[in-house]
């Protein structure tokens, strides 16, 4: 069952949004004091003052429940705002960096990647639900008007959020040493370089900020 999933259902009184929040945040503060393996959703619950049954009807495991409360129940598309393909490549690895470096992500990425290779269901939700709306601003970004223009821009998305990803983790968890300004503004000059034809990407282009904002649905801790 996805995020859609959910806020779609008919009928029954509104979804009280205010359980949500409190739950999500109670979440993220247990990641950082238990761990994954100490986490559940009886925990949870009483740290919340929610019943049980309130989270298992939102929630359809601690799996589910972790990637909503460090990723947010949609992606945070704002960033992107007004961005050309350039800043959008900028913003997925400086993003993504941002991301893994949480200490809420790092406690819950070690028993995330064995719960998304035991549920494939989970697993196809996380990538089309939160790679999906980036991959299409990139493609309406890059001007692709033709189908293999689109099949292209496409392509180019969702490598550069791959790589981009792998990268934010790798850094985070394994080169410590190396993780550095310098090192990630040299991921987004090779990622441009490949991506953004050379008459699309301006003289400041590559090394222009842009506003610092958490990858996810909700505001950093």
């Amino acid at each position: 069952m996805t995020a859609g999933d959910r806020s779609g259902r008919p009928g029954g009184r509104p979804r009280d949004t205010s359980i949500d929040d409190r739950v999500l945040s109670v979440t993220r503060e247990l990641l950082m004091e238990v761990g994954w393996d100490e986490l559940s959703i009886r925990l949870v619950a009483a740290r919340a003052g929610v019943g049980r049954a309130s989270l298992n009807r939102r929630w359809t495991s601690k799996a589910d429940l972790v990637l909503h409360a460090i990723l947010g129940e949609t992606p945070d598309l704002s960033p992107f705002s007004g961005a050309d393909p350039a800043g959008w490549i900028e913003w997925v690895v400086r993003g993504s960096h941002e991301l893994f470096s949480r200490a809420d992500v790092r406690a819950a990425v070690p028993g995330l990647l064995l719960a998304l290779r035991e549920s494939d269901d989970l697993r196809k939700a996380l990538w089309t639900g939160f790679s999906g709306p980036a991959v299409q601003l990139f493609a309406e970004r890059a001007n692709a008007a033709t189908p293999a223009q689109r099949r292209r821009a496409d392509l180019d998305a969702r490598a550069t959020l791959a790589m981009a990803a792998g990268a934010a983790m790798f850094l985070t968890t394994v080169a410590l040493e190396d993780d550095s300004d310098d090192l990630r503004s040299r991921l987004v000059q090779l990622l441009t370089t490949a991506v953004v034809p050379s008459d699309k990407v301006g003289d400041d282009s590559v090394t222009r900020p842009m506003e610092s904002k958490p990858l996810s649905g909700r505001k950093a801790p």
